[in-house]
């Protein structure tokens, strides 16, 4: 029962998850179809433990290259997925090479196994599961596949781990650089929830990739807890998945200002003159969503301009840049409107939200606007 309760928990979540992620996908929300091909593949893995464990070797014999082509494609369909969330441009022929290893061992196990004789099938899975001896060559072929799977595996998570982190913390920089608010994006959620997703899903995953089944097979306590705790990070990645809106952004490098000449810095700093200029006349930041690419439209140049004028020259990103402007405001509105509301005061320093407003106030002026309110009156 333990065994059974384990292995439903996971699978359920997953085929659940990806049948809703699937469902409400659309051209906007391209990210719940990527974050569903990660469930779907899940639920795969998940059913193939289910068929082993419980010995429906049968069944299993068929469904073995779907089961070990899904432990490779595991961290790839992960990693795109990030990427869905902030940029919409997937190409299928540069991300091919992500699934290459993926599509090998798959054909290759259904290769085998269609050729291989049902006892030495079986020999295998009794290697696979109970660590038993291998005596024929069919079933070394199958055990040396598998194993090289574990392997590549061990690799991915390595590798992958890296490239999911790095993309998660440059397209957190971006954001900030991009746009003024930021709450409608659920983003403060999302970066913490996949970086520990993927760190709490390697560790564990790492473990039992190294060591093999046959320990998980054996130990039904083992099994329960690790279930238990993928079942809570599936349901965790997909609530956020589901709430979270894609942002396409540009993550290309942007020129540092130690390889810019002469009149590149010349343009920078009358940039600089026109974009403080620009938010003294013009409040700009009164506009909720505001981003970067209106400001550098009204400035007649581009984003990357903008933002390296902010962050080299005044020392702030964007988001942090304008928010300032509103915090200014926020304080002028508190003491000379007594009578108005902190949602009021929140509206009219164009702040997207009241929850917003009251945490970068406080980031910034170390109370909350109520009692900064009480300290100036």
């Amino acid at each position: 029962m333990i065994k059974l309760i384990a292995l439903l928990s996971p699978l359920s979540i997953n085929l659940y998850g990806a049948i809703f992620l699937f469902a409400t996908a659309t051209k906007q929300f391209k990210n719940r179809f990527f974050l569903g091909l990660f469930l779907a593949n899940s639920f795969i893995l998940f059913l193939g433990h289910f068929l082993s464990f419980y010995e429906y070797w049968k069944i299993f014999q068929y469904f073995d290259f779907l089961f070990l082509g899904a432990i490779l494609a595991f961290y790839p369909l992960y990693y795109l997925y990030i990427y869905s969330a902030f940029n919409f441009n997937i190409i299928p022929i540069k991300w091919i090479y992500h699934f290459t290893p993926s599509i090998i061992i798959a054909a290759l196990m259904l290769i085998v196994t269609s050729l291989v004789s049902w006892e030495n099938y079986i020999e295998y899975m009794n290697n696979n599961l109970y660590a038993s001896e291998l005596t024929s060559s069919s079933s070394k072929i199958l055990a040396y596949l598998y194993r090289g799977t574990r392997f590549f595996h061990l690799v991915q998570i390595i590798g992958y781990n890296f490239l999911t982190i790095r993309f998660i913390l440059r397209a957190h920089q971006e954001m900030n650089n991009s746009f003024s608010n930021l709450d409608k994006y659920q983003l403060r959620y999302f970066y913490v929830v996949n970086i520990s997703f993927i760190l709490f899903m390697s560790i564990p995953g790492f473990y039992v990739t190294l060591i093999g089944r046959t320990p998980l097979n054996t130990n039904d306590y083992l099994l329960l807890s690790s279930c238990i705790l993928f079942s809570l990070l599936y349901l965790i990645i997909a609530i956020i998945g589901i709430r979270q809106i894609p942002v396409a952004i540009d993550l290309k490098t942007m020129v540092p200002k130690n390889e810019a000449g002469k009149e590149q810095l010349y343009e920078f700093n009358e940039l600089e003159k026109e974009l403080y200029l620009y938010f003294s006349n013009e409040k700009p930041w009164l506009v909720p969503n505001l981003n970067i690419w209106e400001v550098a439209k009204h400035l007649g140049t581009n984003r990357s301009y903008i933002s390296n004028v902010i962050n080299e020259k005044v020392g702030c990103n964007f988001n942090q840049f304008v928010n300032n402007y509103r915090i200014k405001e926020a304080k002028l509105l508190l003491k000379q409107t007594p009578n108005k509301t902190i949602t009021e005061i929140s509206e009219l320093a164009g702040f997207g939200s009241v929850n917003s407003f009251i945490r970068i106030f406080k980031k910034v002026e170390k109370c909350t606007p109520s009692e900064y309110r009480k300290k100036i009156l």
